[in-house]
């Protein structure tokens, strides 16, 4: 498996003593678990767990197979977690990341690329400036998402990163 990540990530994880490696234990909340022992099932339009219901055929200029993957397989492990205050939310993200795609290989399912975001509501105020949407009384939570889709040779990661607005 190959992990890369973003300076951000790094600092975050020497900031809560974590080690690079990402070898560190935590509980994950019930909904998770229910979540990581779904069974994957592949589609004509792509790869899904079986409670996110189903994929559909990209329809507009804008969209391709891995965009709508990504927005069909993706869930927040913070939305389970009370309270979500940064470290808390950020642990079990990891884990959870790494928790999914060891269950695709564990399953012999390659070319597949997990994605883990994570913000605190300090980054979140920092990306609403830099892109003219931050407003006086305006608030930030900590929020990750973690999503997951098949790597096409055909779609450039700039069209994905392109709809997440990044």
């Amino acid at each position: 498996m190959k992990i890369t990540s973003n300076e951000t990530f790094k600092q975050l994880l020497t900031e809560y003593n974590l080690p690079d490696n990402l070898s560190f234990s935590v509980d994950l909340p019930a909904e998770v678990k229910t979540i990581l022992n779904d069974k994957i099932i592949p589609t004509e339009f792509g790869i899904i767990l079986k409670s996110f219901d189903r994929l559909y055929k990209a329809t507009h200029d804008w969209e391709n197979q891995s965009v709508i993957e990504d927005n069909e397989n993706h869930f927040h492990v913070d939305a389970y977690i009370e309270p979500a205050d940064i470290k808390k939310a950020f642990m079990p993200g990891i884990k959870t990341s790494v928790s999914v795609a060891n269950k695709f290989h564990l399953e012999n399912i390659t070319g597949i690329r997990f994605w883990y975001s994570y913000q605190t509501p300090e980054l979140g105020q920092l990306w609403a400036k830099n892109n003219d949407l931050d407003e006086e009384n305006d608030e930030y939570y900590v929020s990750n998402r973690i999503s997951f889709y098949i790597i096409r040779k055909r779609e450039t990661s700039f069209q994905l990163t392109k709809m997440r607005g990044q």
